[in-house]
This record gives C-alpha cells, structure tokens and sequence, in this order.
C-alpha cells in the first residue's frame, strides 16, 4: 500500500479531504488499484475538491478506482452526477469505478437519484476487488436493483424551515407538506424583508432561498453575520444557466445548492440531511461562516469588512479583537501578495469558526506555499524580528507578517503545503 497524497479544504467547519493510496487486489499483486479514501461533506462548496482529485487520476491513466464514503456525511446532486462521470471514464479506459462502505443517508440519496442502478456499490473493500475483477455484488436473486450495502445510521431530527419562494404556489405547497408530514415546521416569505423581520422569532434550521427573489443576493451574508442564525444551513435555488461554483468579487458561502430546474426529491434529500447536520453542529459550534474574494481591492476590503464584522462579536476585550484583526489582516495580505502573487483572478479564501472554547480563522490562498517551517522556527527567537529585517534589506521573504501573526494569536501553524495558515484565540469563559 502506497499513500500518495492528502488534499482538503482545511476547515474544521463542512470540509472535505481526501487520501489517495495504491493497492493490490487481494491474492493478485499484479493488479492494482487507487483507493480514494473521502472524509467530510460533498456540498457545493467543496465538490470541486472532490472532482480535482478524480480527474488527476484520470488524467495519469488510472483507470480502477474504489471510493471509500465511510467518511463522507453528505453528497448533493452534483457530486453524484460526478461519480456517474467519472464512473463512465473509468469504463471507457477498461476498468472500473467501485463505491465502498457507503452511510445510510448517503446511501439513501444515491439510489434516490439512481446511481446505484450504474456503479457498483460494496459494503467493505474485498467486496470491492471483487467488483472490480467483474464479479456482480449486492444483487438479490430474481431481481434486477441493486442492494444498498450501507452503515446503519439514526433517524436525524425534525427540524424548523423558512421558505423564501416565489408566490404561494404548488411549489411552495408541496415543500411545505414535505417537511410538515415528517413533523418539522415550515415558515413561507414573499420577501427577504419579511424573512429578516421573522428571523429571530422562528429561528430556523435550515433556510431555502429562491435567487429570483428580488433584494435575497445579500441574504447569505446578513444571515451569516448573525451569531444566533450563523449555524443555519441555507440552500440556495439558483436561476437557470447560473454556475452555482463560480466567486466573481466577493461571496459568502451558502451550504448547499441547486440550479433550476431541479428534481424536487433532489431539494427534499438535501434539506433532509442539512437539518441532520445543523443538529450535530449546534453541539460543536457558536458561529461557521466561509466567505471567499479575488485580488482586487474592492473584494479584499470587502473580506476584511466582513471578518472585522465578524470578530467584533466576540467575547474579547477590544485589545484581543484589534489584535485578531491585525492577524487576519496580515493573513489575507500574505496570501494576496505572497501566496497569489498580486495576481486578481486568484481567490482567497476565509474559514472562520467559533466553538465554546476558541476562535480559528483559515485563511486560504491559490499558491504553492513556501517553506513555513523556517519561519515558524525563527519566530520564538528574541531577535527574531531583527532577522526578519535583515532578510528584508537582503530582498528575501522577512517572515514580519508571520510575526505579527504570532503575536496576536494564541495558536499560529501552516498546513499542508504552506498555502493554508491556521489562526487561533482562546475565548474568554
């Protein structure tokens, strides 16, 4: 077994990371094959990691591939489309694309969508081999479907629903029966100002946006900004012909979405599980938002806007806040000038997280690192800061920004290859 590669997201919020390791078909050395083993959620925010990972080993002609999902708490209708992609790829280059150890309600929205009917699904990996050597699995005699091998998994919890939809129509009936007949409460608005006005009344679970709603393009950001709604998921409904992944400016994340038109038991899965998930989060979190902006200035002050917003609800003397400020400041300008390279189309991206115990801040950039490990051990010296400068005269990379970093945090640390830089404070109790 060979372990390739790890790539994520890096939040402690819905990530998703993926290990890459080539194996041996039990029995049989000659035969190989790549396990892509999935941690997280494949959500709108995330599937691009997801589908960079599998088209990497497509590329490199590698073309027997088995998916371990034991990790993956959520998958939406775009992730499933990929798999039957690249499902199709992999049969294309005579070999074949096998799922493994798939969650119940994972498993559960794959055969809604049907994807079961086309890729083999394993209850463990020898199922798996098998598979992939041709053999048929999880088909019950006289029966055409496909089993659904899954890992058990709880009923998640009823939740409360706001509806922000066009009229009162049938659309807008049928969501609300959906979730009232499973026992949650849904709430319907004609406007984002009626919506805000309820907000802290109903104080929703999950909240289903409608973008052809004039005034709801700034929805995500006001609702995210505040502290008591910030863990609420929302499920945006893009217009049609809308590329639901695309960041032109400056955009705070929604959780999941969908692209008119749409299957309607596409919205139903997805809500469904979202509710599960707020209740798990609500558990760990105070405050999840991700927000993400080019290079241009106009889109990085607004970054900075947002996560000086932000930071000011905080339980910290106004010290602590100006101090987390400058640190993230410095974060964003790194990545921007560093990182990016000053160059525009490049995004950077913010994971800010709040639990009971700590803030963290991700701040994320398109680059390809540097060594961070030199100055993460410079910056403990007392005279660190005179070396900095003398690096500076020498016209390298100081490490100041790090420093300064250091200083105003309590926890400073680089991941991965050094394009990713971890920000912490420990709250008040």
């Amino acid at each position: 077994m060979i372990v390739e590669e790890q790539e994520g997201s890096g939040a402690a919020m819905s990530n998703l990371s993926t290990t890459i390791e080539q194996r041996a078909i039990s029995g049989d050395d000659s035969q190989t094959y790549t396990l892509v083993q999935l941690e997280g959620f494949i959500d709108a925010a995330n599937y691009p990691i997801f589908e960079k990972a599998l088209e990497k080993l497509i590329d490199s002609g590698r073309f027997h591939i088995v998916l371990d999902f034991k990790g993956v708490e959520y998958i939406n209708s775009t992730g499933i489309s990929g798999i039957i992609r690249f499902h199709h790829h992999c049969s294309n280059g005579g070999g074949g694309l096998v799922l493994a150890r798939v969650a119940r309600n994972v498993g559960i929205t794959m055969h809604l969508l049907g994807v079961t009917s086309v890729v083999a699904v394993a209850k463990d990996f020898e199922e798996a081999e098998r598979a992939l050597q041709g053999e048929e699995i999880g088909v019950a005699e006289g029966s055409s479907e496909q089993k659904i091998p899954v890992i058990a998994d709880k009923p998640g919890p009823t939740g409360t629903v706001a509806l922000l939809l066009p009229g009162k129509g049938n659309f807008a009936d049928i969501c609300r029966r959906r979730v009232e007949d499973r026992g949650g409460k849904t709430f319907l608005y004609g406007s984002p100002k009626e919506m805000l006005e309820a907000i802290d009344t109903i104080v929703p679970d999950l909240i289903v946006i409608d973008q052809r709603i004039p005034g709801s393009d700034k929805l995500v950001e006001r609702i995210k900004l505040m502290p008591r709604h910030a863990l609420a998921s929302i499920i945006l409904i893009h217009p049609k012909g809308v590329d639901p992944t695309s960041v032109s400016g400056f955009r705070v994340w929604e959780n999941d979405s969908l692209v008119d038109p749409f299957e309607l038991g596409n919205l139903f899965v997805l809500a469904e599980s979202e509710v599960r998930r707020v209740s798990r989060d609500r558990k760990l979190f105070s405050q999840q938002v991700r927000f993400q902006f080019d290079g241009s200035k106009d889109s990085v002050d607004q970054g900075l806007s947002l996560g000086s917003a932000l930071i000011s609800h905080l339980p910290l003397t106004e010290t602590e806040k100006n101090a987390l400020q400058s640190a993230l400041k410095e974060g964003v300008d790194n990545a921007v000038r560093h990182g990016n390279r000053e160059d525009t189309t490049s995004k950077v991206t913010v994971n800010y997280v709040v639990d009971p115990r700590r803030v963290m801040m991700l701040v994320e950039d398109e680059g390809e690192g540097f060594d961070h490990e030199f100055f993460l051990g410079q910056i403990e010296d007392k005279d660190a800061f005179d070396r900095a400068k003398e690096r500076m005269r020498e016209g390298g990379r100081g490490g100041l920004g790090i420093l300064l970093m250091h200083r105003c945090s309590d926890r400073l640390e680089y991941l991965g290859k050094g394009n990713v830089v971890r920000i912490e404070k420990a709250l008040q109790r």
